[in-house]
């Protein structure tokens, strides 16, 4: 009884937004609340999943970034961050893997703990990368359990093609919500002959709106739409009940991503960097620079400054000390 008197309060809000695995009531809204000081994250509750929906009901555009440690998960709770995803992409930006795919699950979930001991308060989902959900609904099952019973996650996102929405199907009845993602599919990126623009053909640009409406049939929560023509982006948008999260998707979707190495210039400016990227930093140059101050400090004396730097020592104790030292030697 509690839930039908929820939904219909909620008017109809997909199953998904009601399963929200939280510390925090279920339809607690941590927006609206009176005395809470929007300028300071830490007095926040863990966003829910009724937060998320609110915002998408409102048009308030959803922000969404990665983390993959617990600095990066510092960085997006101190600024307010709806959304926090621990994307695969952290095997290649922060562990030097050639692609997503080589992440191992285990190395991955380390990441996703780290992550959620730093940001209490944004939304947390975690990928389920490549290798640890494709062979089966069990497998798959097993690997979005442990990402939010270990990892502390609150949902999952999933690459998933059409041949695979019952994995989908059975995660969401276990009550884990599901993000979905269309598009540039990093862990497919083989067959779709690398990372380039998706749906700007027609066949294509249908195929991608079937697997939408597929994946929001199935109880997807929202959806990634990656790298694919503004105009189709907004149509899927203007089409669905679901937010859409774009990257390299143009204006017009519900809410935005970014990997924060790229918004945050941590990778080295000599690598190629996606035409949807805005940098909003430049951590790699200003750190580098950091690091040649520091050697030059040490070469000329500046530090560490015996004043600035140092601790004293009574006079008595040190003559004190000179003293036994001496008798030691």
């Amino acid at each position: 009884m509690l839930v039908s008197r929820s939904l219909a309060a909620l008017n109809r809000i997909p199953n998904t937004f009601i399963r929200c695995i939280s510390s925090t009531p279920h339809f607690r809204s941590s927006y609206g609340n009176s005395g809470v000081n929007a300028g300071s994250a830490q007095s926040l509750p863990r966003r829910t999943l009724t937060d998320i929906q609110q915002l998408y009901r409102s048009g308030t555009p959803i922000s969404v970034v990665t983390a993959h440690d617990y600095i990066t998960a510092k960085y997006s709770e101190a600024a307010g961050i709806d959304i926090v995803l621990v994307g695969d992409s952290l095997a290649m930006v922060a562990l030097g893997y050639e692609d997503t795919n080589e992440v191992p699950f285990d190395e991955f979930l380390y990441h996703v703990k780290s992550v959620s001991r730093g940001n209490k308060s944004s939304f947390l989902v975690a990928d389920v990368p490549f290798g640890s959900f494709e062979t089966s609904p069990k497998q798959a099952l097993e690997t979005a359990i442990t990402l939010v019973k270990v990892g502390k996650a609150q949902a999952v996102k999933m690459e998933c093609g059409k041949e695979q929405l019952e994995y989908l199907r059975q995660i969401v009845d276990m009550g884990i919500p599901v993000m979905g993602h269309v598009g540039v599919t990093p862990q497919r990126h083989n067959a779709l002959g690398g990372f380039k623009l998706q749906g700007n053909s027609t066949d294509r640009a249908v195929s991608i709106f079937e697997e939408c409406l597929q994946l929001q049939a199935n109880g997807a929560f929202a959806i990634v739409l990656e790298c694919i023509p503004n105009k189709l982006a907004q149509y899927i948008t203007e089409k669905l009940t679901i937010p859409t999260i774009g990257i390299g998707a143009g204006p017009f979707c519900s809410g935005q991503v970014l990997v924060a190495a790229d918004m945050l210039g941590m990778n080295n400016p000599n690598i190629h960097k996606a035409k949807f990227v805005k940098q909003y930093d430049l951590q790699f140059e200003r750190s580098v620079n950091a690091y040649k101050q520091y050697i030059e400090d040490l070469k000329s004396a500046e530090y560490p400054s015996a004043e600035l730097h140092g601790y004293k020592m009574k006079r008595d104790v040190l003559e004190q000390f000179k003293q036994k030292a001496d008798q030691i030697n």
